[in-house]
């Protein structure tokens, strides 16, 4: 078994120095993942092929439907910053693709070249993000769901998405809107989370735009507070599992002038069952 160590925090952990994820049984990283819900490797050496085994010893790889995947592979996507780019992809705290009906279980993410500082990863807790509000709300809450959008990604984030290749070959032009429970609960630990955010939630179901935003506002911005967060910073060779469940992530767009390029896998998700 692998001794992973906490990151500053509380939740995510590191794998020790030497550690090579492809020789990891998927089912011991199943199991820390639900303990941790965030792992970290450093100095891994994998072809995209070895890539994909990792992550399918996970589960069933799905496809980004926004993005076409690197030439030669079915499902790794390249995230790329160019030195003259003025915006990140993803650029807002969000979970990802909450508004496809199955949102992805997992993501991986392998840094292929980083910059020389900056464009470090924030991660919140959406466990802690929904134990931390008040019984009151949290029993609200219990009884919604909500609209999610791709259709908000450029008005909300305030920024556009630069993704290596063309988003029409991989299958899908049109926007994707999905209902989902706000309190979502997890499929293996049971613990419910907040599934909700800015960039991807539109509205609360049965209500109006102007009547979720202030709301809505008010729980991202309690979901990001700094003791429910962890920054993961990058070089070559680092990647990060991570799952899509129960945390929120966000790229820091603070590496003007420099180049960054990600690897991205997601493994295929279920239904979101209500809290």
């Amino acid at each position: 078994m692998i001794d992973w160590q906490p990151m500053i925090g509380h939740f995510g952990a590191f794998a020790p120095a030497g550690c090579d994820v492809a020789q990891l049984p998927g089912a011991e990283l199943l199991q820390a993942l639900a303990r941790h819900q965030l792992l970290l490797f450093r100095q891994q050496q994998l072809t995209n092929a070895a890539f994909e085994r990792v992550a399918a010893g996970l589960g069933p790889l799905a496809r980004y439907p926004y993005a076409a995947p690197l030439p030669g592979s079915r499902y790794v996507v390249p995230i790329v910053k160019e030195p003259e780019d003025q915006h990140n992809f993803g650029g807002a705290w969000h979970t990802d693709t909450s508004y496809l009906e199955n949102p992805p279980a997992l993501t991986l993410l392998l840094a292929r070249e980083t910059p020389a500082t900056g464009g470090d990863t924030l991660f919140a807790d959406m466990y802690r993000a929904c134990e931390r509000l008040s019984p009151g709300l949290r029993s609200c809450l219990q009884k919604l769901s909500a609209i999610n959008t791709s259709a908000l990604v450029h008005s909300a984030a305030g920024d556009h998405v630069s993704v290596a290749g063309d988003a029409g070959a991989a299958g899908v032009t049109e926007q994707s809107s999905a209902e989902h429970p706000v309190l979502r609960r997890h499929p293996l630990t049971g613990r419910t989370a907040l599934y909700v955010s800015l960039v991807h939630t539109e509205r609360f179901s049965g209500m109006t735009r102007a009547e979720s935003l202030p709301l809505l506002n008010y729980l991202q911005a309690q979901a990001i507070r700094a003791e429910n967060c962890v920054r993961v910073q990058w070089a070559p060779g680092t990647l990060a599992i991570w799952d899509n469940r129960c945390l929120q992530h966000l790229p820091l767009n603070d590496y003007p002038g420099m180049r960054r390029e990600m690897h991205r896998l997601i493994v295929a998700g279920e239904r979101p069952q209500g809290g």
